[in-house]
């Protein structure tokens, strides 16, 4: 019985098999898709940005306090790029580019203790620099 099982099988696989090399395939592109494709492309492209974290450490509407604290972090954290944000009507200070919440977290204790109250921000983010 497990070798009629086994040949009906192999028989299968056989059939199978030499149908599929028979079969074409045809695509049939709509130009419409291709076009947005390519604009989509581009658009990345020219962005340079991904979907990411920051750190937010001020959000005001005091463009001077923004300021302030820019600065201050800038002394503190040379190495780390620095934002200041403007959305109507506030100034939002927002520090680094961290592409998972894991690595916004590495430095996010650090300047709770420096800033006070701090949050992590889904943001877009500049794309990391190649060696």
């Amino acid at each position: 019985m497990n070798k009629l099982l086994v040949f009906i099988s192999i028989m299968s696989l056989i059939t199978i098999n030499s149908f599929a090399q028979k079969a074409k395939l045809t695509v049939n592109n709509d130009a419409y898709l291709d076009t947005a494709i390519q604009k989509n492309i581009d658009k990345n492209k020219i962005a340079n940005v991904i979907d990411g974290y920051r750190i937010q450490l001020f959000s005001g509407s005091e463009r001077n306090n923004a300021n302030a604290l820019k600065t201050k972090f800038l002394k503190l954290y040379p190495e780390t790029p620095a934002y200041l944000i403007y959305q109507q009507p506030y100034f939002k200070l927002r520090v680094g580019d961290y592409r998972t919440k894991i690595e916004a977290q590495n430095i996010f204790y650090k300047l709770q203790d420096d800033f006070g109250q701090v949050i992590i921000i889904p943001d877009k983010i500049n794309l990391p620099k190649l060696n």
